[in-house]
């Protein structure tokens, strides 16, 4: 769908504003605030429903929420007088009050044939012929916040436990947990997702007793195909993964109820604190990018959350990308050392959860990062046999076999990762590491068009320029890569060779150092 308004038309399929035809460089949150404010323009919407759309419920500060309000109005050239767009109501939140006008986009292939298939900023749903199906977030209905680790917990092995069944495509964690079910619309989701089915729960505590109930629902009509109720003590609540998951399959494929699957079993983390830090740990990453600030600002919060709990793996392992991805954009100040944390600290949290995806997910792809691929390749496969839907995993073990030369495997496998998780805060950065995995393939016209719609999306993300300049020059468009390497040194002054050379590899930094002056 276009959203067409003054002079502005917001293209929610390829995510990009255009203002008199031009494209409107939006960071990803700011563009997905923008949409949702159109979407939801008959009502006042809170800075709850922001943070639990927009951010996916992570702890995020109002001062944050208003600075990305403030990038809306610039973005659409709203001065708060004349050319009022987006009306504040006092302590109850903003509404969009510019006049709409809505058309329906044209189709993939429509678009792909009038550019000669270039367009890679065009990521269609994955809607396969096998049931596809998205468990969104199971609600907190108690005043319990430590509930909600317990619901959080139970969704996300669930959704592992249906990814493992043959026949199954289930959407990743990071993008129907975007989802609140307050505000939940089954065919929005359907249709956003690529989804035919939907599974909702809820739980509310009293005591040590838990109750839970699950939904199934056929996302274009609506209709509850089966629904449970479960009372609990809090304790047995892992023990529900396996029955919730196979009541789900007995009523969407019979025939899948002779599938051999394994309950997942994995240790919690049971400090609201220690979750709440790691969550603004990942929070500065997604609402900041990868900067010197936002990196400094997740590494505390992370060692702030494992100095609460040492044992909790998965911040151990993200700790560990951090160290890695840190080290390889030169953005922490000792690379020596954030080297070798991140190779410990993905030890130890392999060693502390040794079945978790998520957790193999991080430390797989800080191995690779630090260029012990064949270490990092074994853990991310790992990660995928636990949960295929794992969508980091699939990305990041796509593009290590990239760099084996294995590219179309490594190409289908980033690709099948994006396409799993379509709401995926992340996924602007993947386009970027896709982009430059086709150029490694040769496919440099596909490479363009990947890095140019992801620069487009993100106006900070400094490595895309780098990426269209490189593949500009395999191109023989030598003007055009100048320009947009400059692009790329004017958003990171600090930009080097050295960094380049660091995170793309040494054929990437000796193209691109004729241009250097």
């Amino acid at each position: 769908m276009l959203f067409l308004f003054n002079d502005f038309a917001l293209d929610c399929e390829r995510r990009e504003l255009r203002a008199a035809g031009a494209p409107v460089p939006l960071e990803p949150q700011v563009f997905d605030l923008l949409v949702y404010l159109i979407e939801n323009r008959d009502r006042v919407v809170s800075k709850d429903d922001l943070i639990a759309s927009v951010w996916g419920g992570r702890i995020v500060s109002d001062s944050t929420v208003d600075s990305r309000i403030n990038a809306v109005r610039k973005a659409i050239g709203d001065s708060g007088k004349e050319q009022r767009l987006i009306r504040t109501s006092a302590r109850k939140g903003f509404r969009f009050v510019g006049d709409i006008q809505k058309e329906a986009q044209p189709a993939v292939d429509e678009i792909n044939s009038a550019t000669n298939g270039k367009t890679a900023d065009v990521h269609p749903p994955l809607i396969a012929d096998r049931p596809s199906i998205a468990v969104l977030r199971f609600e907190n209905m108690s005043d319990d916040r430590a509930l909600e680790l317990i619901t959080n917990g139970l969704t996300e092995d669930i959704i592992a436990l249906l990814a493992r069944v043959p026949g199954f495509f289930v959407i990743a964690r990071a993008s129907s947990f975007a989802y609140t079910q307050q505000r939940a619309n089954s065919r929005q989701i359907g249709a956003e997702l690529g989804v035919r089915y939907v599974v909702t729960g809820s739980a509310r505590s009293s005591g040590e007793r838990v109750r839970i109930t699950v939904q199934l629902v056929e996302a274009e009509s609506g209709n509850q195909l089966w629904a449970g109720r479960y009372d609990v003590d809090r304790g047995d609540t892992l023990d529900l993964q396996d029955e919730i998951a196979r009541r789900i399959i007995v009523e969407l494929e019979p025939a899948l109820t002779k599938a051999d699957f394994s309950v997942i079993k994995r240790r919690r983390i049971d400090s609201v604190d220690a979750w709440s830090h790691f969550r603004q740990a990942a929070g500065a990453i997604a609402v900041q990018g990868w900067d010197e600030e936002s990196v400094a600002e997740a590494l505390n919060r992370v060692r702030q959350a494992l100095a609460i709990d040492p044992d909790f793996a998965l911040a151990r392992a993200f700790l560990a990308l951090l160290n890695a991805f840190g080290a390889n954009l030169s953005l922490v100040p000792d690379f020596s050392a954030a080297r070798k944390g991140a190779r410990d600290e993905a030890e130890r949290a392999i060693a502390i959860d040794p079945n978790a995806s998520d957790v193999l997910g991080f430390a797989g792809c800080a191995f690779a990062d630090i260029g012990e691929h064949e270490r990092g390749v074994e853990l991310l496969r790992r990660a995928l046999i636990l949960d295929p839907s794992n969508a980091q995993a699939h990305v990041a073990l796509g593009a290590s076999l990239v760099l084996f030369g294995r590219f179309d495997e490594g190409i289908q496998s980033m690709k099948f990762g994006m396409r799993s998780s379509p709401r995926d805060f992340r996924l602007t950065f993947w386009s970027m590491i896709l982009a430059y995995a086709l150029g490694r393939a040769g496919r440099f016209e596909e490479a363009l068009a990947e890095a140019s719609a992801a620069a487009r999306r993100d106006g900070r993300l400094y490595t895309a320029r780098v990426v269209v300049a490189w593949v500009l020059i395999k191109l023989n468009r030598g003007a055009e890569a100048r320009t947009a390497l400059a692009e790329a040194r004017r958003i990171r002054p600090a930009l080097s060779l050295e960094e380049i050379r660091k995170f793309f590899g040494q054929g990437t930094a000796a193209d691109l150092e004729p241009l250097w002056t």
